[in-house]
């Protein structure tokens, strides 16, 4: 006599679905890489707010050897324009954790937050003024398609997903 027990009943009660391992590696990895953003980006903004002239003046020389195109910069005005673009990124991130925290939880909405806030940060680097936009526009494409890619596989798992 075979045993057919169907788990479905047991999954139901043990609190629904299970989440399929594409979506775990996916979300472990974006976790990790989230968190780190997050690191940097409030080093960076807490680090560029809070410069100051003497710190700035040392390190100018330093910068407009690296890119001529900002000697004509002013160099307080450089580094808050860095200091509101690692806070946008830096709040941008915390919204993209939250999508991530809600797919963990199998909930659909979370793709859409997580889609909204990794694109948005995208296109904040073109927001601030620093010169030469050729490099920009070599790392925005290819953060583009990383991002696309990375919803994309989130988008094939909205299946698994409830809500």
């Amino acid at each position: 006599m075979e045993n057919q027990f169907d788990n479905t009943l047991v999954n139901e009660m043990n609190g629904g679905t299970r989440r399929p391992t594409f979506l775990k590696v996916l979300c472990i990895i974006s976790f990790v890489m989230t968190g780190l953003s997050i690191l940097v980006f409030a080093f960076g903004s807490a680090i560029c707010f809070s410069i100051g002239e003497e710190a700035v003046s040392e390190v100018w020389d330093k910068v407009v050897a690296s890119q001529p195109s900002f000697a004509n910069m002013d160099p307080m005005h450089f580094f808050q324009e860095v200091g509101k673009l690692c806070l946008f990124n830096f709040i941008a991130n915390i919204v993209t954790l939250a999508g991530l925290i809600m797919m963990w939880r199998l909930n659909r909405t979370g793709l859409f937050i997580y889609a909204a806030a990794e694109l948005a940060t995208n296109f904040t680097g073109f927001a601030v003024d620093m010169g030469d936009n050729s490099s920009s526009i070599g790392s925005l494409v290819f953060y583009l398609v990383l991002d696309i890619a990375f919803i994309t596989m989130f988008a094939l798992n909205l299946k698994h997903m409830k809500k």
